[in-house]
């Protein structure tokens, strides 16, 4: 089963659960993109899920269990047990995840900057553009643009 057949299916288990009609979710999503939704003819975006979940006023977290189930053909016991060791196993039970993702630098500009750096010690030792160009394997052009980046 597809996750995206199995999300449907625990979509349409919980509002049934819940004796809550496609309608009552209308402020989470548009009535007839639920209907997909629960078809299996449409994914789902975390932030709607979230909404789908608010609306039948359950944690997001028990909705993604459902569908996990589903797809694993689990119960959301088994599912839970399995997320708690796998958890546990990987030592990240008590880890604190930062609430936006660290900036990484593209590696382009990252080597770009590396090279700046390099191009600046370089020319703070004494040596010329030219030999700065020869010692780091670019060309006398590429030294003179980072230059004039760092004035």
């Amino acid at each position: 089963m597809s996750l995206r057949t199995a999300y449907a299916s625990a979509l349409r288990f919980l509002r049934m659960h819940r004796e809550a009609s496609q309608q009552a979710l209308g402020q989470a999503a548009d009535r007839s993109y639920i209907s997909r939704l629960e078809r299996g003819e449409r994914s789902v975006t975390l932030d709607v899920s979230h909404s789908l979940a608010q609306a039948l006023e359950v944690d997001p977290l028990t909705l993604l269990v459902l569908a996990y189930a589903a797809e694993r053909g689990q119960t959301p016991q088994q599912v839970v047990d399995h997320l708690l060791d796998d958890l546990t196993a990987t030592d990240l039970m008590r880890s604190k995840i930062p609430s936006l993702p660290p900036e990484i630098p593209h590696p382009i500009i990252a080597a770009a900057e590396e090279l700046r750096a390099r191009i600046k010690e370089l020319i703070d030792q004494g040596l010329s553009q030219a030999e700065v160009a020869r010692r780091l394997g670019v060309a006398r052009q590429t030294v003179s643009n980072h230059l004039k980046k760092m004035d």
